[in-house]
C-alpha cells in the first residue's frame, strides 16, 4: 500500500501544504514528510481524518482495487473535476493537465539511459501548476509531451510534435552555443538556484569561472541579458521562465 504517494498527490490536488495538512490532522510537520516520503505510514486513528480531510474513501486510501479497475482513476479524476467550486472546473482540468505533463517529465528523468536531468517529483508538479516552466517537453514510445507555461501538448503518436516548440528551442540553441556565454550561464544558475532570492554578482562569477570582470560584465550585457533579471549593483539570476534551460543545456554541453 503507497499510501505515502497517494497522501502527496492528494495534498498537491487539493492546493494545501505539508504544514496546513499536518495542522488539520494534528500532527507534527515531519510526520506529513515521513508518509510522503514512504519513511512510515500514518496511525491507522489519523485515516477516518484523512479520508474525510481529501473527501476519498479508504478504499481509494489504501490501493484497494474495486470492480471497476483501471476506470477507477477515470471516475476519480472526474469526481474531482465535478466537485469543484462552480466556476473553476476548467482551472481544474488544467491543473490536472499540468500535473500529468509534469508527472511524465520526472518519470522519464528518473530512467537511466533518459538523456534529461533528474527532476524532483514535488518541485516539478509545483512548477507547472504555477506555470513557471518556461519550455519542457518529454518523447518517450508512449507519449509526446510538452508545456510552454500554460500551454500544454499531448499525444500518442510520436510523429506529432508541437512544431513552435521545436522552432524555440532551435533559437535558443542558436543564442546559446557560444562556450564562454554558457560558462556564465551555468555560473549564473549554480549560485541562485538554491534560493530564488538569490542574485550572483559580477565578482562571484569572475571566482566560479577564472573569466577577467570585463569579460563577464560583457557577456551580461550581450546575447545572455534577455534570459537574466538584474538587481542593483548588476547581480542577476535567470528569469524563472528560464529556469529549465541551463539543465536541458547541460546534456548537450557536459563539459562546459
Amino acid at each position: 500500500m503507497d499510501i505515502g504517494n497517494k497522501i502527496f498527490f492528494l495534498r498537491k490536488n487539493k492546493g494545501v501544504t505539508q504544514e496546513q495538512l499536518a495542522q488539520a490532522l494534528g500532527v507534527s510537520n515531519q510526520a506529513v514528510s515521513k508518509w510522503e516520503s514512504g519513511q512510515c505510514f500514518p496511525d491507522i486513528q489519523l485515516l477516518p481524518d484523512i479520508v474525510r480531510f481529501f473527501n476519498v474513501s479508504s478504499d481509494e486510501l489504501l490501493g484497494i482495487e474495486t470492480q471497476d479497475g483501471n476506470d477507477d482513476i477515470l471516475i476519480a479524476v472526474n469526481d474531482a473535476i465535478q466537485n469543484s467550486e462552480p466556476g473553476t472546473e476548467m482551472a481544474q482540468i488544467m491543473k490536472i493537465a499540468k500535473a500529468l505533463h509534469a508527472i511524465a517529465l520526472v518519470m522519464e528523468s528518473g530512467k537511466e539511459d533518459s538523456g534529461y536531468p533528474e527532476f524532483k517529483m514535488d518541485e516539478t508538479i509545483d512548477h507547472a501548476v504555477c506555470d513557471e516552466w518556461g519550455l519542457s517537453s518529454v518523447m518517450s514510445p508512449q507519449i509526446v509531451t510538452t508545456m510552454r507555461r500554460g500551454n500544454i501538448f499531448f499525444s500518442d503518436d510520436r510523429n506529432l510534435y508541437d512544431e513552435d516548440s521545436i522552432k524555440r528551442i532551435c533559437r535558443l540553441m542558436k543564442k546559446l552555443s557560444d562556450k564562454l556565454e554558457l560558462t556564465v550561464l551555468f555560473a549564473v544558475y549554480d549560485l541562485t538556484v538554491a534560493d530564488e532570492t538569490v542574485f550572483a554578482s559580477v565578482e562571484k562569477i569572475c571566482e566560479r569561472t577564472d573569466l577577467t570582470q570585463a569579460v563577464v560584465e560583457a557577456i551580461l550585457d550581450g546575447e545572455l541579458a534577455q534570459f537574466l533579471q538584474i538587481a542593483g549593483n548588476r547581480a542577476v539570476r535567470i528569469k524563472g521562465e528560464y529556469m529549465n534551460i541551463p539543465p536541458i543545456l547541460s546534456v548537450l554541453y557536459p563539459a562546459v
